[in-house]
């Protein structure tokens, strides 16, 4: 029948695209790179970037918070993967809508964000685990059977945060959902732009 076959052939083909993405997260886990050059960013632009990538998408709803934060030298190719990686996670896991904060401690000159949804959240002693390679957060928070990933998204998150000196940690809301907060050091050159 061919329509059977035509179903076999989708089925073969999105498992070969899946394969492949996980082997390419495989590649960038092995080799995070490192060559990518640092320029001044401002971590708000790169946010609104990509959430006009998102709305294209009726079911996201994104809300924002974004204070004004200096500009700091980062590998913005790097960084924007981290908040896609957590915008995608937020949506995937948790709920259809997630909220997006920013703001800056002139004490400890940090840039903070936070990405948190309003989804289930997760146990407590699982947290601390979905930073290594190969855990998948669908397993800690209920999700569908059926979603695929390698376990690599949040481990190439981290190593990312930490390569610019970051440091990044996950939390239950208090009012539920999930929320994930990486923290960047800002440079003196961004302090003037404040």
């Amino acid at each position: 029948l061919p329509e059977e076959q035509d179903w076999v052939k989708e089925g073969i083909v999105n498992d070969i695209e899946d394969m492949n993405d996980i082997i390419d997260q495989f590649i960038d886990y092995a080799r995070l790179d490192h060559s990518e050059k640092r320029e001044l960013v401002d971590l708000n632009d790169v946010i609104h970037e990509l959430v006009q990538v998102r709305l294209v998408d009726e079911k996201h709803d994104i809300s924002l918070d974004l204070r004004a934060i200096p500009k700091s030298h980062m590998r913005k190719i790097a960084i924007k993967r981290v908040l896609d990686n957590l915008i995608e996670n937020a949506f995937k896991y948790g709920s259809p809508k997630i909220n997006i904060s920013t703001r800056f401690d002139q004490r400890r000159s940090q840039i903070h964000c936070e990405v948190r949804d309003f989804g289930a959240g997760i146990d407590e002693k699982d947290i601390e685990s979905l930073f290594s390679p190969f855990v998948r957060g669908d397993k800690a928070r209920g999700a569908a059977h059926g979603s695929t990933g390698s376990g690599l998204g949040l481990a190439i998150t981290k190593r990312i945060i930490d390569m610019h000196g970051g440091s990044i940690r996950i939390e239950n809301h208090p009012e539920g959902g999930l929320v994930v907060k990486f923290y960047l050091p800002v440079d003196q050159s961004g302090l003037s732009q404040l």
